[in-house]
């Protein structure tokens, strides 16, 4: 069987072989779940970007706008992430993005812009110095981009305004949502709980939520118990192993041990291939010709030709990525890489993507 070029974004295909991941280790309950009702929201304001050295929009904000215009600004978007529970005073990044023309926000400073929430009320107020993504450079007849030039972010830009509500116990419960679904995950974290409070409080829901009752007279209330369960220790059913992306700048982030099935990657005219047992081919399996030579056990090959990297069995996503690189290919290539082979089950563990 052979793979020729494509010249989609990619495919990946898991091989018809069995893959068996290396065991679950004990994890706390914090590293798997999180507590119903403290998930993030999002909230948003539009602002303005001063201070660029001509590569800001190249039209005026609009009649009577008192905002500076020309190439020295830009509009943009500013976005954050607030959880529930963050009072007067708090800091959090922001991220900001173009909304115009402009070419780049590197050395730009946001002006103070309100943050509103779905209920249209100003929560947090976002200014300060813009820390941009990539960059830009160019003349009359050519220019250079490099990464995401106009988004960036500012750490801890925005200063919260107004307290974020937040309900804990209500309704004499608090529960505990599973990041990763899962029936035997959710009676072990069960479990777990019960047997951290000494009580038997918790009780699965389904997949994805456990249950845990607040007994009135439990230090602390819902808060005190939190502390507690969040602590407690168990083995999942599935790894709670992840691997961070960040498309905008092209940074994984990836636990060097996390085992890959195997399986082949086509991507462009290179086929990667992690086979289960070492062999030698000629021409080379899954591509167009060349010389493969399968090397020892935790390393990797690139044929002559370039165009196919092979993995011996036992090979893992820091070997993958190790080859990626080897190989030529840039970041943002990687990442569609890892996304299309954590898709075809190449590998168990959460792909998180920022």
């Amino acid at each position: 069987m052979r793979f020729g070029p494509t010249t989609g974004l990619l495919a990946a295909l898991l091989l018809a072989t069995s893959f068996t991941p290396t065991l679950a280790q004990q994890v706390r309950v914090k590293d798997i779940a999180s507590v119903g009702g403290m998930a993030e929201a999002g909230f948003t304001g539009f602002g303005m970007v001063v201070g660029l050295s001509g590569t800001g929009d190249s039209r005026p904000p609009g009649p009577g706008a008192a905002f500076p215009s020309g190439r020295d600004s830009a509009v943009v978007m500013v976005t954050a992430r607030l959880a529930p529970g963050l009072r007067v005073g708090s800091r959090v990044d922001v991220t900001v993005a173009a909304t115009g023309d402009a070419r780049s926000l590197a050395g730009g400073t946001l002006v103070p812009t309100a943050l509103e929430g779905g209920d249209r009320r100003i929560y947090a107020v976002a200014e300060g110095p813009v820390a941009a993504a990539g960059s830009w450079a160019g003349g009359i007849a050519a220019s250079v981009t490099r990464g995401s030039p106009t988004t960036g972010t500012i750490s801890g830009g925005a200063t919260i305004e107004r307290d974020l509500p937040l309900a804990l116990g209500a309704e004499g419960e608090v529960r505990f949502l599973l990041r990763r679904p899962d029936f035997t995950t959710a009676r072990r974290l069960a479990e777990a709980i019960n047997a951290s409070l000494g009580r038997k409080l918790a009780r699965p829901l389904d997949n994805a939520a456990v249950s845990v009752a607040v007994p009135p007279d439990y230090p602390d209330g819902a808060a005190g118990l939190i502390a507690t369960a969040e602590n407690a220790v168990l083995t999942p059913d599935r790894s709670g192993r992840s691997v961070v992306i960040d498309s905008r700048t092209g940074a994984i982030v990836a636990g060097l041990d996390i085992p890959l099935a195997p399986v082949a990657i086509s991507h462009g005219d290179m086929t990667i291939r992690v086979q289960e047992t070492p062999q030698v081919s000629q021409p080379a399996p899954f591509s167009s010709g060349g010389k493969t030579v399968i090397v020892p056990r935790s390393s990797v090959e690139i044929d002559e030709t370039g165009r196919m990297v092979a993995m011996p069995a036992g090979g893992t996503v820091g070997d993958l990525l190790n080859a990626l690189t080897k190989a030529g290919m840039s970041a943002l290539d990687r990442i569609a890489v890892l996304q299309a082979v954590r898709a075809a089950g190449g590998f168990d563990a959460e792909l998180v993507a920022r």
